[in-house]
């Protein structure tokens, strides 16, 4: 396994349009491009992590699932002041 701190070239093709807005916007904010390139793929991978983790939960909840007539959740939307 990779220490986190090692680093390697990657290479991408990207659209003339996006690396002119991401040199400016990285410009104007004081952002290194490798940082920025480096915490938006972080990011996105987490969001990915976290997405695929609720849709296990879905999935699992879904194999028994409890159901509760509208009235009764109109009920409780109005105890947790959700809905009057």
């Amino acid at each position: 396994m990779h220490k986190y701190d090692e680093h390697i070239l990657i290479g991408a093709r990207v659209p003339v349009v996006l690396k002119e807005k991401l040199s400016k916007y990285c410009l104007n904010h004081g952002v290194k491009i490798n940082y920025f390139v480096t915490q938006a793929i972080k990011e996105k991978l987490e969001e990915i992590s976290e997405d695929n983790h609720d849709i296990a939960v879905a999935e699992e909840r879904l194999k028994n699932p409890e159901f509760i007539s509208h009235a009764d959740f109109n009920k409780y939307l109005s105890k947790r002041k959700i809905k009057s």
